[in-house]
């Protein structure tokens, strides 16, 4: 018998590798959608850096009947970026509250110096539409996601009907410079085989670049991937105003396909990083996922508007 010849392997084979071990995990049942998102980025004051940290929780409802949609969040709080930006901090005063940078260049308020987010404050919704608040891709109500084609035919019809919904707003971008964003699919509620799916046509795109096994800001072992979208900037300081370009890339949960991070990192040197370094992310976690009970506000938090 003449041995088996095997052929060279595919071009990102760690995610069709991935797509195929999630394909027929067991899919996951409840009532409401519970994600946490944990944000991060870095702020530069006073002769050193702070990393600055937010966390915000939302429940979906899979049932339409049901439009309550709580959402709970503790402010931001920053803390020393480095033992070395520790001693300067606390050289400078060991200041309990920074003054944070505002996107919109206007007036903002101050952040404590704490290691965890302390204010906690809560929302009561409701949306009539029982849309997905993660408009990203496109717009869709629970029923829509559960929706999406598995079949490679189907799923990519699929996707040219959510570029068009980009269109629509506005957006000229075409269909291959649009798909990079359908990534932001695997952070939502989908079954295994959507997933599988969606990573698969990831997987095929020229621009992505599989760069290895990382750990993502919350400690956690992921696939980190460059799905090659378009770069941003993160402002860095405030006074003056200062922006670093930035390239992002994703990490990947190996055992689910989920996201668990979206991980900045600096383009270039500049503004005290080094080029590759991490400057933000979006991490989702811990614990996210299905849950059969609504949301209850946590003990000690505000109900805001």
């Amino acid at each position: 018998m003449a041995p088996a010849v095997l052929g060279p392997p595919r071009t990102n084979q760690e995610l069709f590798d991935l797509a195929d071990r999630i394909e027929k995990l067991p899919a996951e049942s409840g009532a409401y959608w519970r994600e946490v998102r944990i944000d991060g980025s870095h702020l530069s004051t006073g002769g050193y850096r702070l990393v600055v940290v937010g966390r915000r929780e939302t429940w979906q409802p899979r049932d339409p009947a049901d439009l309550v949609l709580t959402q709970v969040w503790r402010q931001d709080s920053a803390r020393p970026a480095t033992a070395e930006d520790e001693r300067a901090w606390r050289a400078a005063g060991a200041s309990a509250r920074v003054k944070g940078h505002c996107a919109t260049g206007g007036p903002c308020g101050s952040i404590p110096v704490a290691d965890e987010p302390e204010d906690c404050r809560y929302t009561l919704r409701m949306d009539p539409t029982g849309n997905y608040p993660d408009t990203t891709v496109g717009e869709f109500t629970m029923a829509d996601l559960a929706a999406i084609p598995t079949e490679p035919a189907a799923l990519m019809k699929q996707l040219r009907a959510y570029h068009e919904i980009w269109n629509r707003r506005g957006f000229t971008q075409s269909f291959e410079t649009f798909l990079p964003t359908t990534v932001n699919l695997l952070g939502m509620p989908l079954g295994p085989a959507q997933r599988a799916a969606i990573i698969r046509v990831l997987a095929g795109l020229p621009a992505t670049k599989v760069v290895g096994t990382v750990t993502d800001p919350l400690g956690r072992k992921g696939i980190s991937v460059d799905f090659g979208g378009a770069g941003g900037s993160l402002v860095y300081s405030d006074k003056p105003r200062k922006e670093l370009p930035v390239h992002d890339r994703q990490t990947l949960d190996p055992g689910t396909g989920e996201t668990l991070s979206r991980v900045s990192h600096a383009a270039r040197t500049a503004l005290g990083a080094t080029r590759g370094e991490v400057m933000g992310y979006q991490a989702h976690g811990p614990e996210p996922g299905w849950t059969s009970s609504p949301a209850s506000p946590p003990k000690g938090c505000k109900q805001g508007k």
